[in-house]
């Protein structure tokens, strides 16, 4: 499958371009490129997402995982600049749009990482995962990251429903973790977990 959005170096050609999207409550411009994920605009789980989860409290720290262009992590920190927020993507393209978007927008708090490096553990993750990398892969990555949230911390992740939203949340159950739908609409579900 080539030019997927979850590949570490997209081969398909370097399209950069400027959109406008709704971030921290307002109109703003941000830059995309094709070979990533939702290069268009905002697609409509981020969106779903973001209008369903709550801030997240002043210095708190946050994972972004999977984080794009950076529409989760930039929302986020707009919305409450004294979080830390760590912004994780193997796709090189991806993360180095959310670099260039958090400086056009004049954001401090975001770290783009990659997933070896070393972080801390985390109050919250927010995440819309790449269902596209399949099932195990997708599970595989979650429970990794899940294992960092510290206790009473929660996760919030936003899947299709028709792309196993809910057997995403049996699976997170069956492993222990404490899973809610929050919110369904225009066909996705938003999961809350608890730690």
């Amino acid at each position: 499958m080539p030019n997927q959005y979850f590949e570490k170096n997209p081969s398909c050609q370097s399209r950069e371009r400027e959109i406008h999207v709704n971030l921290g409550g307002k109109e703003r411009s941000i830059l995309t490129d094709s070979g990533v994920f939702s290069a268009s605009g905002m697609d409509k789980g981020t969106s779903v997402f973001l209008q369903s989860v709550p801030t997240p409290p002043p210095s708190s720290r946050v994972l972004d995982l999977g984080c794009g262009w950076g529409a989760i992590s930039l929302d986020l920190a707009l919305k409450s600049p004294s979080c830390q927020i760590w912004a994780l993507e193997i796709n090189e393209r991806a993360k180095e749009l959310c670099k260039k978007n958090a400086e056009k927008l004049g954001i401090k708090n975001i770290r783009v990482i990659d997933e070896g490096q070393k972080t801390p553990d985390f109050d919250f993750i927010y995440s819309n995962p790449p269902v596209r990398i399949g099932k195990e892969a997708m599970r595989k990555l979650i429970g990794s990251w899940m294992v960092r949230l510290k206790a009473g911390g929660k996760a919030y992740m936003v899947v299709n429903k028709h792309l196993g939203s809910d057997s995403l949340m049996a699976w997170m159950k069956e492993e222990g973790w404490k899973a809610q739908k929050i919110k369904s609409s225009k066909g996705y579900r938003v999961i809350e977990v608890c730690r």
